[in-house]
């Protein structure tokens, strides 16, 4: 049979003024897409705005842009030279790597002959005259270096770009490196792209397989976001195939065994797919910007959003002569009870947690609009198999007068409450997010290891007045900074004084230099017969030496790896740098927490900070649903007197299973799980209100079950992603709504509650 409801003229001009807001929407949404606004992937978007300095939104900014789009990948051999070239060409033919800048090929000490005199290598320093004369011998004798006898004997220039270097070696092309008797070649340069752009990621993918089929046999190391953005793109691309995939089908095949009708189950897409519309366009223009982790999040809604359209649909199969009208004050006060929680949240001083409530709050509000005011005008096929299931499900119930049930429940209660008060714990630790293969992370690492470099979590931020103050800070810095380098505690530090020292170690530089060249040049003029003009030449070299200023090196070859590192002025500060740290001990970092008490010394770890700022996001949400729940906890006291514990059974009772469960496996408590219970409240809360204000319904009982399974496939499958924050979301929905379907027939008893408190006051 086939039920049609009949609309009047209010209603019929409602739904068309909804079309008319949702046309606008759909409007608005396709000029956002087309006009390329800003889709963030950052996740640190979602915390609170730093309190603290600009000068470190500028540091984090530009450490982020150098180390974000720049690719390293070594090749293994004694014969690489050509693998590597070729390797090269293909990147920039592919469009994967900016074209090579065009002094890439120029010495990387061009443009600083006449300051060599004010730079002294720590090698040099610690070396005799008698050293330095056989160092320039030998220099004499070294092909392609005899020429520069007149203008560096000693080597001056080459030692200090040496030093710069560190382990790296200069072999022509491509910087050498050397670990355990093998040799690499290290390929790199900057994206074309974003390292998120997936057809980036897919013209490296393919020229890195074309490479390997080419050379087998050669050992290949990879480090740079893009591989790892590359394999967490991969991932997710599988797990929507197959999760994905289970979950969609699972779904229409459950809503079919139930409905035996497509016309009805495109009627329960509706208000899903209208409440999506409503919300994405809008949230984005308030917030001029939409995190992709507050679509996630606003997924949730979908569960409670088609929770709507089931019980609407349910009633209509099984209690056509039943009045709509009294079913719309359980699902306004379920829509109520929902907006409740995430209302509360608006006033919260975290963007990402307001912009994640703003999504969901009009999500459920176009969800349920578009059921009052359009589901009822879809025709709806009942279908036998409908009565069915309802009647099977009629047949779960509590016992007339059983009291095993209740006591049962009360012990397990005592038991969730003693597992969640002696064993819950948080977990703040972001690394247990990252998706990168084992084999990856440990290629990353090798390359860190053999090539120096920072962590990109760990560093000094150093102000002063002006640039001559400065380098003299980092100077003062450096002195513990390199005494835990030597100890080993250090694995690797740079700042910009390392290049460019400070005027007055330029100076002392000079004068150490001018004593060097007074005892070893007649030792070298001596050994080699060379004429007196040659060292009277080197000496007016000397005379005309010039300071290192930062500009000329920041500008030079070598010199613009350093560029990162530094901060010009500003019209609010004066000139600050960087010091990058790499790995260190627990000893080490607490040496250089202390050398941050200092003025105009600031430590910044990342990582950590970005663990506190989940952790307060973490502990916000949880605050804040736990207001909106005592908030509507007396909303349904008021309304249903002494039968209001079984509105808050399904979702609170769930809620305090699955924490038990977590307490119990030692699991800790992340934001992503709190974000699985959100969805576990929104479906329990509604369950509860049905159990109230329809206690007799098959209708309502049956809608419950589809809103629960629904639910379970949509989220609980993600239970199975190798992605640790959805697994963890998906985990808690798994539990939680279990939890919320058995505890069902509880809420739907009267229990010891005599019947007559069931009846709910007029609101």
């Amino acid at each position: 049979m086939t039920v049609r409801a009949t609309a009047s003229p209010a209603e019929r001009a409602g739904a068309w003024l909804w079309a008319g807001v949702l046309l606008a929407c759909a409007l608005l949404l396709g000029f956002q897409l087309t006009t390329g606004s800003a889709w963030d992937t950052r996740i640190t978007s979602l915390l609170p705005d730093n309190p603290q300095a600009a000068l470190i939104e500028r540091a984090e900014d530009q450490l982020t842009r150098a180390f974000e789009n720049r690719l390293t990948i070594l090749l293994g051999g004694e014969e690489t030279s050509q693998q590597a070239s070729r390797l090269l060409q293909q990147l920039h033919a592919n469009q994967v790597l900016e074209p090579a800048p065009e002094d890439l090929l120029t010495p990387p000490g061009a443009g600083l002959s006449a300051q060599r005199y004010h730079l002294l290598a720590t090698s040099l320093q610690h070396m005799d005259a008698q050293a330095w004369a056989q160092r320039a011998i030998n220099r004499l004798y070294t092909p392609g270096l005899e020429s520069e006898l007149r203008s560096d004997p000693f080597g001056l220039l080459d030692a200090w770009i040496d030093q710069q270097l560190g382990p790296i070696q200069l072999h022509g092309e491509f910087p050498l490196l050397r670990q355990d008797g093998q040799r690499w070649l290290m390929v790199s340069g900057q994206l074309t792209g974003s390292p998120y752009d997936l057809q980036l990621q897919k013209r490296l993918s393919d020229t890195l397989e074309a490479f390997r089929a080419e050379h087998p046999n050669t050992p290949v190391l990879r480090a740079g976001l893009v591989f790892h953005a590359a394999a967490g793109a991969s991932q997710a691309r599988q797990e929507i195939t197959l999760i994905g995939l289970g979950s969609l089908l699972g779904l229409i095949t459950l809503l079919w065994l139930v409905f035996r009708s497509a016309r009805t189950l495109v009627s329960l897409l509706i208000p899903l797919a209208c409440g999506l519309l409503f919300a994405l366009p809008l949230t984005w223009l308030i917030f001029g910007t939409l995190n992709l982790l507050t679509l996630a999040f606003g997924a949730s809604l979908i569960g409670v959003a088609i929770d709507y359209a089931l019980h609407l649909q349910c009633a209509r199969s099984l209690e056509s002569r039943r009045s709509l009208r009294l079913l719309w004050p359980a699902l306004t006060l379920g829509l109520i009870s929902s907006l409740a929680a995430y209302l509360i949240q608006l006033a919260t001083p975290l963007p990402g947690l307001r912009q994640m409530a703003t999504f969901a709050l009009l999500g459920l509000l176009g969800a349920w609009i578009s059921v009052r005011l359009w589901l009822p005008r879809f025709s709806i096929v009942q279908h036998p198999a409908t009565a069915r299931w309802a009647d099977t499900l009629s047949l779960i119930q509590l016992p007339a007068g059983a009291r095993a049930p209740w006591i049962m429940l009360a012990l397990l209660a005592l038991l969730a409450l003693a597992l969640i008060l002696n064993g819950l714990k948080g977990s703040n630790d972001l690394r247990q997010l990252n998706t990168s293969p084992a084999g990856l992370i440990n290629e990353q690492q090798q390359v860190q290891a053999m090539a120096g470099g920072p962590s990109g979590q760990r560093y000094l931020l150093v102000s002063a007045p002006d640039q001559s103050a400065l380098l003299e800070k980092l100077e003062g810095l450096d002195i513990t900074l390199a005494e835990l380098a030597a100890n080993g505690q250090l694995n690797y530090y740079r700042h910009i004084a390392q290049a460019v020292p400070s005027e007055a170690r330029q100076q002392q530089h000079l004068q150490q230099i001018k004593q060097r060249y007074a005892l070893a040049l007649p030792l070298l003029l001596d050994q080699t017969g060379l004429p007196p003009a040659v060292a009277e030449h080197m000496q007016q070299a000397i005379d005309q030496a010039q300071l290192l200023s930062l500009a000329q090196w920041l500008a030079s070859p070598l010199g613009a790896r350093d560029q990162p590192l530094w901060l010009a002025d500003t019209d609010e500060s004066g000139p600050a740098a960087i010091i990058a740290l790499g790995s260190m001990e627990a000893a080490a970092l607490s040496q250089i927490q202390a050398l941050a008490e200092q003025d105009n010394v600031l430590f910044q770890d990342t990582f950590e900070r970005l663990n506190q700022e989940f952790s307060h996001l973490r502990d916000s949400i949880a605050l804040w649903l736990g207001a909106a729940l005592f908030g509507l906890a007396l909303i349904f006291i008021w309304r249903y007197r002494l039968a209001a514990w079984r509105v808050l059974l399904p979702p609170v009772g769930a809620v305090l299973v699955t924490l038990a469960i977590f307490a119990a496996m030692g699991s800790g408590l992340t934001l992503f799980h709190l974000l699985g219970l959100l969805l576990v409240l929104g479906i329990g809360l509604d369950a509860g209100i049905f159990s109230v204000e329809q206690a007799d319904s098959r209708a309502a009982w049956l809608a419950i079950t589809l809103s629960c399974m629904s639910s379970l496939l949509a989220f609980g499958l993600l239970s199975l992603s190798k992605t640790p924050a959805l697994a963890q979301m998906g985990m808690t929905c798994l539990i939680g709504l279990t939890c919320t379907w058995l505890l069902v027939p509880f809420a739907r008893s009267g229990g010891i509650v005599s019947r007559l408190s069931t009846h709910p006051s007029t609101p």
